[in-house]
């Protein structure tokens, strides 16, 4: 019966109406022929997510997934349309409850598309399923187009026309064909998704009255009368296809010559050197070709079953050894960790060479064969993947250590193949290839390789490959806190050139500070709170931008010492200890004391600050000698833990007690964006209907002591959002100082704070210990509060500033030894929403001081009556119309929600 009398048939090629919601697509083709001809058709009108094997042109509406070996994960999204195009894939039918389940959700539409080449009554069985109810089968005939897609007889026509002007027609010409022009079966399929109507019955994209092979010949001789048309003996390859007996023809009558005029029959002038007699026509018949399978299976079971097994050892042998090779990288064996990947490699190798052979399997579970012969694949590209990082782990270990011949060309070469060997990762990452094992330790690395693939692009410069580098390394105590990290005490000057680390000279602060010949105006904070008349190397690290900190030492370094440098590199006494925690206990002969990450600080403060005086060299010395027996055990040691230094350096990095400051422009922006310079740049761009917050807290100790040591902090903010998303904020920051008269280093805490808030911000109070006080301008003035006799205000100064579009809020105040003490500050923003705005966003972002530790931080957040939160990030809790968050103040952090009004 035909589809539907009453049907249109110049309807246009997308009904859509108000009830189809504009959600994406998912077509799931494997081949891809039929797949990609589809989704060029309604990429411009949706957004198309295509799974397939076959590789799709870029479209900003067009999402690829790939589909090999196994089905992907598709997206869990909500989809208008499903499209599965059938071709003959086992894991597609297990997944049709999946598909109809998702359909079913969202009243998508979900059509099961195949052609006659797949139809059994197998398959219409199990499509038949009563529980299918969304499901809508389309069966299609023999597909013929310009560009040959499918081994079929008319396309055997096509392409004889072509070749030689002339049809062989097989036998009596009387094999039945069943025709359709690709763009016919590519506009049916589309009309019948965006139709309204869901006929239950199969519908057939194929013509309704028979056609023959004779008569298909002779109307390709009507359009081209060049064409000649004779009869061979060979076997007609038109088979007895499976049509359903009940379903509906889309077609009331398909003028097949039309269609054929549009094939270009042009005679391509390649007629091959092999006689037209000889060319056979060759269509996959699934059905034949599994039975002889089985026939051989049977057959030759007891052949095979050795090699099967063969192949099972291989591939047990190649796992072990892989994760044996993985063990030997992470305790720093190298060579060890080569070799054992490349046994692994082999082993993987050889047994998917053997894989493809194993005819019981591919009886037996074809799709579990070609999901091992996968895993196979997979494995030998981790290994080789892992002989290829090991490689050129160990050329830049050769470039440390002075062996490399070539520094330049083995650096190149790392570099490549570190890139290479990411590249893949993330590939099979992404498709879903690898081994939990290897996922796990992959998470485990993922902030370093993103660290990796974020900077690597700098190694050149860095270290010195296009031309020598020398860095300024600052020694900051966080002891005694500054805003750039800590009190510098020494610093040190490290060359470098062609990848070769020189050796490190390390100097006290007081020898370059002596050296100073110019007065250089202190800060404002420094000069009043600390009393000191002159700027020196020593103080530099004033500015909560370690970026403008790193090239104030610098340039008092070449005031100084005549030193130029490339970069500064910012080291507190938290990353030296977590060195120590990595490598382990540290033996200094000189001292006669082994330094553990427990005693660490005291015995530095001992060695370094007893009885110091300017100009003596206890500080260098001590210093000096802790540095180079970490250098010596890390060179010495023959298994460096390499993953555990990597989860290190990049705690540290993310904690900032390890920071970098370069004067090359280019070099320097790659660190600021991937915040590896404590800089105040902030990312976000001011956008209608968002909220932007800033908060960060800068201590700087102006005491002369170490009460940092016995100090605890905790934050916590207080916020009200009106109804145009203006902002009442309270920050405070609770200080408990431990440190008694006895206590070593310890003593009243004494500090200038700056609080950084929006530039828009304005400050309505100050408390302490939730008790406002009276405020009054600071007197910034050198020359006023210098002055003989200067008498400064009764009430609390507080010096208001602007820097990178931050408001900055600082004063004075002291913490007694024994004591807490809560600072407080409360700031008003105006709100700028649009009052018709259906939905809105609130951005905090929360900036950690360097050198500071895990400070506890609370936030509230009180949001309007007539709103609710559309969204938040995981660690906000909604309770009663505030949002509230918990947590400790390692790393810069990020807080966001998005609200829609009621």
């Amino acid at each position: 019966m035909l589809y539907d009398n009453t049907m249109e048939q110049k309807r246009p090629l997308l009904m859509t109406s108000e009830e189809v919601a504009k959600l994406p697509i998912l077509i799931v083709d494997k081949k891809g022929v039929l797949g990609s001809a589809l989704a060029k058709i309604l990429r411009d009108q949706f957004l198309v997510v295509v799974v397939t094997a076959q590789e799709l042109e870029k479209h900003a509406n067009l999402v690829h997934i790939p589909y090999h070996k196994k089905i992907p994960m598709i997206p869990d999204n909500a989809y208008s349309h499903i499209f599965i195009i059938y071709n003959g894939e086992n894991e597609l039918l297990d997944m049709l409850a999946a598909f109809e389940e998702k359909a079913v959700a969202v009243k998508a539409r979900f059509l099961f598309i195949t052609s006659l080449l797949y139809s059994t009554p197998k398959l219409f069985s199990i499509l038949r399923n009563p529980s299918y109810r969304f499901l809508q089968t389309v069966l299609y005939g023999e597909i013929f187009d310009n560009d040959i897609i499918e081994a079929n007889e008319v396309n055997f026509f096509i392409h004889q026309a072509r070749t030689y002007g002339r049809i062989e027609v097989p036998r009596d010409g009387l094999g039945i064909v069943y025709p359709i022009f690709l763009d016919d079966v590519l506009s049916s399929i589309v009309a019948l998704a965006f139709a309204v109507e869901r006929p239950r019955d199969t519908i057939f994209l194929f013509p309704h009255h028979v056609y023959n092979e004779i008569t298909v010949a002779h109307i390709l001789q009507r359009i081209d009368p060049l064409i000649k048309v004779d009869f061979s003996k060979r076997k007609s390859s038109s088979r007895n296809y499976y049509v359903p007996p009940s379903g509906l023809y889309y077609f009331r009558e398909y003028n097949l010559e039309e269609r054929l005029h549009k094939i270009n029959l042009t005679r391509n002038g390649n007629r091959g050197k092999v006689s037209q007699r000889k060319i056979h026509l060759r269509i996959p018949d699934p059905e034949v070709k599994q039975n002889r399978l089985k026939f051989l299976g049977v057959v030759l079971l007891a052949v095979f079953v050795a090699p099967l097994l063969f192949v099972l050892f291989c591939s047990l042998i190649g796992a072990v050894l892989l994760s044996s090779s993985f063990k030997d990288l992470e305790q720093g064996n190298i060579a060890s960790s080569a070799s054992t990947a490349m046994f692994s490699q082999n082993a993987f190798f050889v047994a998917q060479e053997l894989s493809p052979s194993l005819l019981l399997p591919q009886i037996i579970i074809p799709r579990q064969k070609d999901e091992f012969i996968t895993t196979l694949q997979t494995g030998e590209t981790i290994a080789m993947t892992e002989v290829s990082l090991d490689q050129a782990i160990q050329l830049m270990k050769n470039i440390y250590e002075g062996k490399s011949v070539s520094p330049q060309t083995d650096f190149l070469t790392a570099l490549t193949t570190i890139k290479n060997a990411l590249l893949i990762m993330q590939k099979l990452e992404a498709e879903n290839s690898l081994p939990q094992q290897v996922l796990g330790k992959i998470h485990n690395m993922d902030s370093a390789i993103n660290l990796v693939e974020e900077t690597i692009d700098t190694w050149p410069n860095l270290l010195g490959f296009e031309g020598s580098r020398t860095y300024l390394i600052l020694f900051q105590n966080n002891m005694e806190l500054r805003p750039g990290g800590g009190f510098i005490g020494s610093y040190g000057i490290l060359p470098v050139d062609n990848g070769k680390i020189g050796k490190l000279q390390i100097n006290d602060v007081y020898d370059a500070d002596g050296q100073l010949t110019q007065q250089v105006q202190p800060p404002y904070g420094l000069q009043r709170y600390l009393g000191v008349s002159h700027w020196f190397l020593r103080d530099s690290n004033f500015d909560p931008d370690f970026t403008k900190d790193g090239a104030q030492a610098a340039e008092f370094l070449q005031m100084e010492t005549k030193q130029k440098v490339n970069g500064v590199i910012g080291i507190d006494t938290t990353f030296l200890k977590n060195i120590i925690s990595v490598v382990g206990p540290v033996t200094l002969p000189d001292y006669n004391v082994t330094v553990t990450p427990d005693n660490f600080y005291l015995l530095t403060e001992t060695n370094s600050e007893k009885n110091f005086f300017a100009g003596s060299t206890q500080k260098k010395d001590f210093l000096r000698s802790l540095t180079q027996a970490l250098l010596d055990k890390l060179a010495s040691e023959k298994q460096t833990p390499y993953e555990k230094f990597a989860q290190m350096i990049v705690s540290s990095l993310q904690q900032k007690d390890l920071l970098f400051a370069f004067s090359d422009p280019g070099v320097q922006n790659v660190f600021t964006v991937n915040d590896l310079s404590s800089s105040l740049w902030d990312e976000r761009t001011p956008q209608t209907g968002t909220i932007d917050d800033y908060l960060g807290i800068v201590d700087a100790n102006v005491g002369t002591n170490k009460a940092n040591y016995y100090l605890k902090r905790s934050i916590t903010q207080s916020i009200v959002m009106d109804d145009l998303g203006g902002l009442v904020a309270t920050a405070a920051a609770t200080y408990t100082n431990s440190s008694t008269k006895t206590s070593p280093f310890g003593g009243d805490y004494k500090d200038y704070v700056r609080f950084l808030i929006p530039e828009n911000a304005t400050v309505t109070s100050v408390a302490f210990n939730n008790t406002p006080v009276q405020t009054a301008p600071a007197v910034t003035d050198p020359a006023i509060f210098t002055a003989q006799g200067f008498t400064p205000p009764p009430a609390l100064e507080v010096e208001q500033t602007t820097e990178d579009d931050k408001s900055v809020v600082g004063f004075f105040f002291i913490v007694p030894s024994g004591n807490t003490r809560t600072v407080s500050i409360t700031y008003t923003i105006p709100g700028n929403l649009d009052p018709t705005a259906v939905a809105y966003s609130y951005n905090l972002q929360l900036f950690k001081q360097p050198g500071s530790g895990d400070d506890p931080y609370q936030l509230s957040l009180s949001y309007p009556n007539d709103s609710t939160v559309v969204s938040s990030d995981n660690d906000l809790t909604n309770v009663g119309g505030k949002l509230l968050y918990s947590g400790e103040l390692s790393t810069d952090t990020n807080l966001s929600a998005t609200f829609s009004k009621k």
